[in-house]
């Protein structure tokens, strides 16, 4: 199987750029299938209230969501989110964490590929009841996101649009 993570702040329209990478991939007749951010289903508080379990929680979470896709025989899983994003708001709220620098960094190299959705400034944060609407909670999200990208040197393909991505997710 191959796993694409597609990873980036919060309001950046990950979840549809997600969607639709599976549809050119089912297009192409591609066995693929997308899973869902994991955040949206923690029984902790989210976005700038966040707890250490919180973000250990959909950190673990997303690990095991993904290991378990695997038994589901698709070719393709593309993960609305990864773990290193993920982690990006644990570091916010607590800093860096060296058992889980180590855990995020190793586990980044289980994905096929890393695509990274950098933030639009001109994309305006909607109100979905969930996520936070603090643009200022966003820029620094998307630069622990930069940061770790850099600091773990992780391979990754910055997102320009999905004509340009299909063909690297395909020939990978």
């Amino acid at each position: 199987m191959k796993k694409i993570a597609v990873i980036g702040t919060h309001g950046i329209r990950k979840t549809t750029i997600c969607h639709t990478i599976v549809a050119r991939l089912k297009e192409l007749g591609r066995n693929a299938d997308i899973l869902q951010e994991v955040a949206r289903r923690s029984p902790f508080p989210v976005n700038e209230g966040t707890t250490p379990d919180a973000q250990r929680w959909i950190l673990h979470t997303q690990i095991a969501s993904e290991i378990a896709a695997g038994v589901y025989g698709v070719d393709y899983l593309v993960c609305d989110r990864g773990s290193l994003d993920n982690y990006a708001y644990f570091v916010r709220a607590f800093g860096r964490d060296s058992v889980l620098d180590v855990l995020v960094r190793e586990h980044a190299k289980t994905y096929s590929s890393i695509v990274y959705v950098p933030l639009v400034e001109t994309t305006p944060l909607e109100h979905d009841g969930f996520r936070s609407t603090d643009p200022d909670f966003q820029r620094v999200i998307d630069r622990h996101i930069q940061e770790m990208l850099r600091d773990f040197e992780i391979p990754h393909v910055k997102f320009k649009g999905v004509d340009e991505l299909i063909p690297i997710i395909l020939n990978y």
